[in-house]
């Protein structure tokens, strides 16, 4: 486990005044640097931050928190998709000598003991339900209105809620999430003004994809891909054409959508596979590659048409989604079932 006041001090002041900020440090920006760190892990330690940390965190990370605890482990390493969100408050750091594996602090294993009650579990699945719909409509959209999230807790939640209601439950997320009030819209955090101004433009007054909840609610996890026959397709061509462990399949298959997606030009993902020694047989064997990549490109969710397919633009059809049973788990995560919970 780290000591978060000795690894504190490699951050410089724009990054420990970040995270002072997502722990509600008082006062943080009038302090100096060791004195900044101390305030910051004295803060840590308290029960509050706990408990916040408690019910923002990911699932990926509660768990991995709960599991340390549970087992009392203090040396295991983890990657960061285990460990986001108690990397974000200060509770994780990276190890010096293995790059991206990240260890628990030495203060927050006993701390999930002390926070663990009935209480915060129930609070905790408020919260995530909220913040999964968010995350939900952000990974769909790219862009969306205070309106449409107001439509969105009200369709699948039955949930009225009011814009400044929406602004205060995002200003109170450790997460980075683009609130902008002028416009009344929120923004997913890894658009640049330049992807704004054209997502924005291409969007207009575009209808927004709104599946049966159990579908739109995948949409939480940032790695949910919705495949088409194209997109099974190329999987299916990377295993028989690519001569790589069976484990870097899926890393192989992420590039190239990135590569699709961004818009590259054939010669950019030909040069992508000529570095994994690939290499076509004939010009049939290309073209018929990039044919399915074409299909790939018009099967894709995208933020400019606000969820939907290109696909599904130019055929006009409604796709029918499979509906949540009843008798289901809630896809939201309650662990209820859904007549119990987002069905009622």
């Amino acid at each position: 486990m780290a000591n978060a006041e000795k690894q504190l001090q490699a951050y410089n002041m724009n990054d420990l005044r970040r995270l002072a900020k997502t722990i509600s440090v008082k006062k943080y920006s009038t302090f100096k640097k060791d004195d900044l760190i101390k305030e910051i892990t004295a803060v840590q330690k308290a029960p509050e931050t706990a408990a916040y940390a408690y019910k923002y965190i990911d699932d990926a990370s509660f768990n991995t928190w709960k599991e340390a605890a549970e087992a009392e482990k203090s040396d295991a390493l983890y990657p960061l998709e285990d460990i986001f969100g108690l990397y974000i408050m200060g509770y994780a750091f990276e190890d010096t000598e293995k790059e991206d594996h990240f260890y628990l602090t030495d203060t927050v294993i006993d701390l999930f003991k002390v926070v663990d009650t009935k209480e915060n579990a129930e609070a905790r699945l408020e919260v995530q339900r909220r913040l999964n719909l968010i995350r939900a409509a952000l990974h769909l959209y790219g862009i969306v209105s205070f309106d449409q999230l107001i439509h969105l807790f009200k369709k699948y939640y039955d949930e009225d809620v009011t814009p400044s209601e929406l602004v205060g439950f995002l200003e109170g997320s450790p997460y980075d999430i683009s609130i902008d009030e002028d416009n009344e819209q929120i923004v997913i955090d890894d658009m640049n003004y330049a992807q704004y101004e054209m997502v924005k433009k291409l969007q207009g007054d575009r209808p927004y994809y709104e599946p049966e909840f159990g579908k739109f609610i995948k949409f939480s996890d940032p790695n949910y891909i919705d495949e088409s026959s194209n997109h099974k397709k190329l999987k299916e061509w990377i295993e028989k054409n690519i001569d790589v462990p069976r484990s870097k399949h899926q890393s192989i298959y992420i590039s190239l959508l990135q590569l699709i997606m961004r818009g590259e030009k054939q010669d950019e993902i030909v040069k992508y596979l000529m570095s994994l020694d690939v290499e076509f047989k004939n010009v049939q064997e290309q073209r018929d590659f990039f044919d399915n990549i074409a299909g790939i490109v018009e099967n894709t969710r995208h933020f400019k048409y606000r969820g939907h397919k290109e696909s599904e633009l130019k055929t006009k059809t409604v796709v029918k989604e499979v509906k949540v049973g009843r008798n289901d788990p809630c896809p939201c995560g309650s662990g209820k079932k859904y007549k119990k919970c987002c069905g009622a």
